[in-house]
């Protein structure tokens, strides 16, 4: 990730501190909230080694394109992502969606997730972006 603006810190909704930054990497560009690792500053246009995790599930579907593919859609701050399932838990309650160098977990608690197979290319439509620093320099 690179990032490119701002540097207002603010609390986060799960109660971490962050930034609002836009970013990008080899698939998009768009908005996020950023984390810091161990909550060290923030420095414009550097990269930084980050996990990826959503807000909210908007939408999980099988897709017919095998194609890894991230959109940002500004109207709707909100990202479609189209990767394949590369982790299923034991109990089946948590999958793992590969979209290239990101990776997003969703569970049964936040969307059904019952008719994913390992293997499936699929679409996911996610609202609130997050970005955790995982501290490489």
């Amino acid at each position: 990730m690179n990032t490119d603006q701002s540097n207002t810190m603010i609390l986060h909704s799960n109660g971490t501190i962050g930034y609002w930054v836009d970013f990008r990497n080899s698939l998009v560009e768009g908005s996020c909230y950023f984390i810091p690792y161990k909550d060290r500053t923030i420095e414009l246009l550097k990269n930084y080694s980050v996990e990826a995790s959503q807000e909210k599930v908007i939408n999980i579907a099988n897709s017919y394109a095998m194609k890894y593919l991230v959109q940002y859609n500004a109207e709707l701050d909100s990202y479609k992502a189209i990767g394949n399932v590369t982790l299923i838990s034991d109990d089946g309650e948590l999958i793992i969606i590969s979209v290239q160098d990101m990776d997003f977990s969703i569970s049964n608690e936040n969307y059904d997730i019952r008719n994913i197979r390992m293997n499936d290319w699929v679409t996911i439509e996610i609202k609130g972006l997050t970005l955790w620093d995982e501290g490489i320099f």
